[in-house]
C-alpha cells in the first residue's frame, strides 16, 4: 500500500511488475476537478451518442472507452471488460495500446525537433542513421509514408532469429540492410503506408535528442500536455501480462506478447481517453507547437487509398461538411482505436477499444454523433 501512495504521489505508470490502474489506492489522477469544469450534453445528443456505442457493443463490435467533446461540453462512457478471462470491468480512464494512434505521438515529436532547430524535414535520414544503406530518404517521406520502404511486419519474421526476445528499432535498421533492392520502391513515387517509417522516425529523434525515444515523449509531449500515465510500453521491463486492460480476439482469445513489441514510434502508446483529450488541447495552444509547426503538420502531402483522404506529417486529413479534421486510427494485437480531432471548431472523440472482433466502426457516423 505505501508504495502504491508513494509511486501515486511521483506522478508514475509502473510499480513492480504491474502497470497502475486508475482505481489503485493512493493513486490520484486529478481528473474529476478538471471534468467538472465541463458541462453535459444535452440529453438528445447524450442518447444519441449513447445508443451508438450500446448498439455496437451488443453486436459484439464495441468493448471499450469513449469521450467526447463539443465546445464546452463533455461526455465519457464505456462498455465491456478490460479482461474477458478474470471479468474485470472496464473503468473510464482505463490504458489502452493505442496502437498507430501513437503515429500521431511519433509526428508531434518530431516536429518539436523541427521547431527547435535541431533538424529539417528535408533532411537525409542517412544523416542521423548512417548505418542505413537506403542514402536516399527524407525524414518527410517517413512521416508522410512516401519512402518506398517495406513493412518490418512483412520481413522481421523470417530475418529476426529469437522469437521470444524483442526486437528494437536499430535492430530494424539491421535488418533492412539484409533485403534485396528489389524490396525498396523508389522514394517520393507515391504513398504506401508502413509502420517502417515510423520505426525510423522514433530511432532519428533519439539519434538527435540523446534521450530514449520513451524518456524524450515523456518529457517533451506527455508532460508539457499533462498526461501523467501515458507512456510507451517498454515490456523487456514491464511484461505485456502486467498490464490490467488486455488485448483480445473475439472475446475469448488473449492476444499474446511478440518480438515486434520492442519497437516502437509506430505503436507502443498507452493512453487513455481523458489524456488524449488533453493531448487535443494542447494542440490547440501555442505552448506545445507553435502555429506555424501546426499548420505544417497538418498539411495534406499525399492522398491516401480512402477516397477523400490525405496523409500530413503523422495525421491523415480529410474534409466532413466542409470542416478539416485530422486523426488518426489504429489496430494493433487486440486493440482498435481512433482519435479524431476537428481542426476548424473545437469538438474532437477518442474511441479506444480492446477486443477485435468484425469491421471497424464507422468513424464517418462516429464523427456525426457531434453534429
Amino acid at each position: 500500500m505505501w508504495m502504491r501512495y508513494v509511486t501515486g504521489l511521483m506522478g508514475l505508470l509502473l510499480l513492480g511488475s504491474y502497470v497502475l490502474r486508475s482505481d489503485d489506492p493512493g493513486v490520484s489522477h486529478n481528473y474529476d476537478a478538471e471534468k467538472s469544469r465541463y458541462h453535459a450534453f444535452s440529453d438528445a445528443t447524450k442518447d444519441k451518442i449513447g445508443n451508438f456505442f450500446r448498439k455496437m457493443h451488443q453486436a459484439g463490435l464495441f468493448n471499450g472507452t469513449y469521450l467526447y467533446f463539443k465546445d464546452d461540453s463533455l461526455l465519457q462512457g464505456k462498455y465491456g471488460f478490460a479482461n474477458f478471462r478474470t471479468g474485470d470491468t472496464l473503468l473510464l480512464d482505463d490504458l489502452f495500446q493505442l496502437a498507430s494512434v501513437s503515429k500521431t505521438i511519433t509526428g508531434t515529436a518530431v516536429m518539436t525537433l523541427y521547431q527547435d532547430g535541431l533538424l529539417n524535414l528535408d533532411d537525409s535520414v542517412h544523416h542521423y542513421i548512417p548505418e542505413l544503406k537506403r542514402k536516399n530518404l527524407t525524414i518527410r517521406q517517413l512521416l508522410s509514408h512516401t519512402s518506398g520502404l517495406p513493412e518490418y511486419f512483412d520481413f522481421s519474421d523470417r530475418y529476426w532469429p529469437d522469437k521470444n526476445r524483442h526486437m528494437n528499432n536499430t535492430d530494424v535498421v539491421q535488418m533492412l540492410n539484409k533485403l534485396p533492392s528489389t524490396m525498396f520502391a523508389r522514394p517520393g513515387a507515391f504513398y504506401n503506408y508502413c509502420n517502417t517509417n515510423f520505426v525510423l522516425l522514433s530511432a532519428i529523434v533519439e539519434r538527435v535528442s540523446h534521450l530514449s525515444f520513451r524518456h524524450f515523449v515523456k518529457h517533451r509531449v506527455f508532460e508539457p500536455s499533462g498526461m501523467p500515465y501515458s507512456h510507451i510500453n517498454n515490456f523487456d521491463s514491464i511484461p505485456l501480462s502486467g498490464y490490467f486492460l488486455q488485448g483480445f480476439e473475439r472475446s475469448h482469445y488473449l492476444v499474446q506478447d511478440v518480438p515486434q513489441n520492442g519497437t516502437c514510434g509506430d505503436k507502443g502508446v498507452y493512453s487513455n481517453t481523458w489524456e488524449m483529450f488533453r493531448f487535443d488541447r494542447a494542440l490547440r495552444g501555442p505552448f506545445l507547437l507553435h502555429r506555424s509547426m501546426l499548420e505544417e503538420m497538418y498539411r495534406p502531402m499525399v492522398p491516401t487509398s480512402n477516397q477523400g483522404q490525405y496523409y500530413a506529417l503523422g495525421w491523415r486529413v480529410t474534409w466532413i461538411n466542409m470542416r478539416k479534421w485530422a486523426f488518426h486510427n489504429g489496430w494493433w494485437k487486440g486493440f482498435r482505436t481512433y482519435f479524431w480531432r476537428c481542426l476548424d471548431d473545437n469538438r474532437c472523440y477518442v474511441v479506444l477499444t480492446n477486443n477485435v472482433n468484425g469491421r471497424f466502426l464507422s468513424t464517418r457516423e462516429m464523427v456525426s454523433l457531434l453534429d
